[in-house]
């Protein structure tokens, strides 16, 4: 699902490494090691993103958002979509 920029609030980057490095760069959910910053690029299958749990991309209060591995982060949103 592409990421619509305009939804979020210009410090997103900021506020999702925030969230990351809170999680230790694994995933909230499935407990995956993913890249760090700095790390060789090895698989999107590492990549931490950072799920809005209530979908909404400008709520950026810390209880809505998580560390999701790309698959889990893709998990999550098929989920949403069968609701």
């Amino acid at each position: 699902m592409p990421m619509k920029r305009e939804l979020y609030p210009a410090d997103w980057n900021q506020i999702a490494t925030q969230v990351k490095t809170a999680a230790d760069w694994k995933c909230e959910r499935c407990g995956k090691q993913c890249r760090k910053p700095g790390e060789p690029f090895d698989t999107h299958s590492r990549t931490l993103t950072v799920h809005h749990i209530d979908g909404n991309p400008g709520n950026c209060s810390p209880e809505n958002l998580i560390a999701l591995c790309a698959g889990c982060h893709l998990g999550a949103h098929r989920r949403e979509r069968k609701q």
